[in-house]
């Protein structure tokens, strides 16, 4: 019986030397097929990209983010099983296929994702997404040395967009990303909902991959930061029962506050910080949607 085919998407804007060595490591992957979706990155680059075999590019005229981009590639892909990658994050081989194979040996299990490395390849950026007693999104054994690549699958509380691969139909089946955020805990957020919806994640140590990490969110240091503090506020809101939210936003925005003025300065961050509390009416009704399409989690998962 032939397995489940398998689609790869990529969100691109400007990516250089980052996206074709991100490309060119799907090449024996066993990936069916691959799809850019572009930003409107600089005409050289799309031409370079249009030139390229074996690619579907899905071109938007203007910066996007990553939400929505991500889930324009998702409609379009064939594959029962997508894998959506950021464009400065590079598969080593049998990634695709060791993740394949985790999906395979558990229907409840909706997405996985291996070993993120660092540029380095020598510590782990992220072996899937936790929380912790702060309420805060963190990337686990981040800064660690990685995990024996056999040892066996083991649960996680969510999956990094870094280098995720979904069942296509549970992705679509919750709208995916929510496009609102543009980019930055999407990711989260997205896990959160397919858990309330009684989904389960995998971290498969067998598969590695090396991530830069930021390349286009650097550019923007500011916006990055605002994002960051805002959708991880607006996670907890779409997700949590009043009282498990309450009790998250005691700690909100102090989470990446000393992080962001670093590199912003205190008087930014915290302008940021205290902006990042409040919402439009159209995004309050979006959430409460959200919140009222599953039974709300009474408490983050660990």
């Amino acid at each position: 019986m032939p397995g489940p085919t398998l689609s790869a998407v990529i969100v691109n804007l400007d990516g250089g030397p980052l996206v074709d060595a991100c490309l060119d490591a799907l090449t024996g992957q066993g990936v069916d097929e691959v799809i850019v979706v572009d930003n409107g990155s600089a005409p050289p680059e799309v031409d370079r990209l249009a030139a390229r075999t074996g690619l579907k590019l899905v071109r938007l005229t203007e910066n996007q983010g990553f939400a929505g981009p991500a889930n324009r590639g998702v409609a379009e892909a064939a594959g029962e099983l997508v894998l959506v990658l950021n464009n400065d994050c590079t598969l080593e081989p049998g990634y695709a296929s060791a993740c394949v194979e985790a999906l395979r040996a558990d229907p409840a299990v909706v997405a996985v994702q291996g070993v993120v490395l660092d540029g380095d390849g020598l510590k782990v950026d992220g072996c899937g997404i936790a929380w912790n007693g702060r309420a805060e999104a963190i990337q686990i054994r981040n800064g660690e040395p990685p995990p024996a690549p056999d040892a066996p699958p083991f649960p996680v509380a969510g999956i990094s967009a870094t280098a995720a691969v979904y069942r296509r139909s549970s992705f679509l089946a919750l709208a995916g990303f929510e496009e609102s955020f543009f980019a930055y805990y999407e990711d989260a957020d997205l896990s959160l909902r397919l858990a309330r919806a009684g989904g389960r994640f995998l971290c498969v140590p067998a598969a590695r991959a090396r991530h830069l990490g930021s390349a286009t969110g650097r550019r923007l240091p500011g916006m990055r930061w605002r994002r960051l503090l805002q959708n991880r506020i607006r996670t907890l809101r779409r997700n949590l029962t009043p009282a498990a939210k309450d009790r998250a936003l005691i700690h909100s925005p102090a989470p990446g506050l000393r992080a962001a003025a670093r590199e912003l300065g205190y008087a930014k961050a915290l302008w940021l910080a205290f902006a990042a509390g409040f919402e439009t009416p159209d995004v309050a009704r979006r959430d409460a949607a959200a919140l009222a399409a599953h039974p709300p989690l009474g408490r983050l998962p660990s």
